[in-house]
């Protein structure tokens, strides 16, 4: 199955706060980004801008996110959680996802409509980069599952610290790492180009992991960070850490602003060079240089140096992009202090950033 048409990303695997500083919303800005999971435009929304576009490649991605906003609008947050998979349900989740239809566009009820199982075991978790975690934690919870225990017990920063140089990065653990993150994974059951289609051949998958992980955990409590309960436990336990969009307090605060949001199925560049989409200030781009070749790179930023006064993060997963100092990008500034902050801060633990604004 492509990977532009299946269900890719279901539930959150960038830190969306981390997001937010590195854009600076205020209520003046008209916001761009890609939908992936739907995460990122309903975390961005949390900065009160004026209005989102959120566009993906991906249909699939659009018609989660068309789910998400039905859900925001129609339950309470007791259901909405239940329905999405967060908390258990007490009712059949078919019954709600029946409620929600009507806002659905056409094209997306026909999708869900087909994909009974995906709503009743709970959407959050049915992406594929969802499911290959649910598998692989299980495994490394077989394996280490004493430890992992052991690592989200800790709330002493001091002490994790040396748990983890001292019992957590083993050569097993390495080991593990390697069998996880290998490229025959990354291409065949993830199926994500992203992982495997530019990554740089210097630095291993796992390697990468590896390193950004432990520096995460000699900065920061691993029960802090969504993304290490997502790795190793296959899911989100912890209220407290919950991705911002999935936390009770800030579910009033989406519900009135849902209709700030607009969807568009369609491509990086025809929206970038669109001549009717111009008064857009922030963009909000993901991993985008994963899928993009060294001239399409150059390309992004020499889109972004025609834009007076806009503001953009991008991430790097396992591809390493240094913006390069071309003629046609001389307009733009990278804010390399913010850069190397929110790499410390990301609870997502796993990108580098490339913030840049026009200050033409």
């Amino acid at each position: 199955m492509s990977f532009f048409n299946t269900l890719n990303y279901s539930s959150c695997n960038e830190d969306g706060l981390a997001e937010l500083k590195a854009l600076a919303i205020s209520p003046s800005d008209s916001v761009c980004c890609i939908t992936g999971s739907g995460d990122r435009p309903l975390h961005l929304l949390l900065g009160d801008p004026a209005h989102i576009l959120a566009f993906d490649l991906n249909p699939a991605q659009n018609y989660l996110l068309e789910l998400k906003l039905a859900a925001i609008r129609e339950l309470d947050y007791s259901e909405y959680a239940q329905f999405l998979g967060l908390h258990p349900c007490e009712r059949s989740r078919w019954e709600s996802y029946v409620t929600l239809r009507p806002r659905l566009s056409a094209e997306a009820s026909r999708w869900f409509d087909s994909r009974r199982g995906m709503i009743e075991r709970g959407i959050l978790y049915e992406g594929r980069w969802e499911r290959y975690f649910r598998m692989s934690s299980s495994h490394m919870r077989f394996l280490r599952g004493g430890k992992i225990r052991q690592l989200f017990l800790f709330d002493d920063l001091q002490q994790q610290r040396r748990f983890v140089h001292e019992q957590w990065n083993t050569r097993g653990w390495r080991l593990l790492l390697r069998l996880s993150f290998n490229p025959l994974a990354f291409r065949f059951v993830l199926g994500d180009p992203g992982f495997y289609a530019y990554a740089d051949p210097r630095r291993p998958a796992w390697k990468y992991i590896y390193d950004r992980m432990t520096c995460f955990l000699e900065h920061h409590l691993a029960r802090s960070s969504f993304m290490m309960a997502l790795v190793f436990q296959g899911r989100f336990f912890d209220p407290l850490h919950y991705p911002p969009y999935l936390r009770e307090e800030n579910f009033l605060f989406l519900k009135q602003r849902v209709g700030r949001i607009t969807i568009r199925t369609t491509g990086l560049f025809e929206v970038l060079e669109d001549p009717t989409l111009t008064a857009y200030t922030k963009y909000s781009l993901s991993d985008v240089s994963s899928f993009l070749s060294a001239d399409d790179y150059q390309r992004l930023l020499s889109v972004f140096a025609t834009k007076k006064g806009v503001r953009f993060c991008l991430r790097d997963f396992l591809t390493s992009r240094l913006p390069p100092l071309q003629a046609g990008t001389s307009s733009l500034r990278f804010l390399t202090d913010l850069q190397e902050q929110l790499a410390l801060e990301d609870t997502s633990f796993g990108y580098t950033f490339t913030i840049g604004v026009n200050e033409a």
